[in-house]
């Protein structure tokens, strides 16, 4: 039998290679948890800025049941964490509508470590850029795999801080 008869619709887009194994399933309580934190962190940023919310991000501990995904390997944590994307994007919509790549970073890996995965911020200054207004740059990171941007953005950034 194959793997896009055995999956819901949509997560036949996540899984490209016949036979990996299904992603786990998030309690109501480890989802709820994260959202939560994540709602609390962007608040945080809009109120008082960067400064203010990464110490957050760096305090932030695991929700319950977390330690089954901290223990997932490496491909499939990045799985999971692209399926996850749209929820913590929804939260950023709802709290700062207009916010831009370092929100959009921020409440990303916040959501992930809340669920127990070992996201980074990563804010990156461009290494040739025209218009001084858009030198810097965020993203998330999981594995040193960027998630939410295009995959080689690192190249034409130099990273600044990576904050876990």
């Amino acid at each position: 039998m194959s793997r896009a008869t055995t999956a819901p619709d949509w997560e036949f887009f996540l899984t490209d290679i016949e036979g990996t194994a299904p992603l786990p399933r998030l309690t109501v309580r480890l989802r709820t948890y994260a959202m939560a934190r994540t709602a609390r962190a962007l608040l945080l940023y809009r109120r008082h800025g960067w400064k203010t919310a990464h110490p957050y991000l760096k305090r932030l501990r695991p929700g319950p049941g977390a330690a089954a995904l901290a223990a997932l390997p490496a491909g499939t944590a990045i799985r999971l964490a692209r399926r996850e994307i749209l929820t913590s994007q929804l939260l950023l919509r709802a709290t700062i509508p207009n916010g831009l790549c370092l929100p959009r970073s921020f409440a990303l890996a916040t959501y992930l470590s809340a669920l127990g995965l070992p996201a980074q911020v990563t804010i990156a200054r461009g290494r040739t850029v025209a218009v001084p207004r858009n030198s810097f740059h965020s993203w998330t990171e999981l594995y040193g795999t960027v998630l939410n941007d295009n995959p080689d953005v690192q190249l034409g950034y130099t990273v600044l801080q990576r904050v876990p």
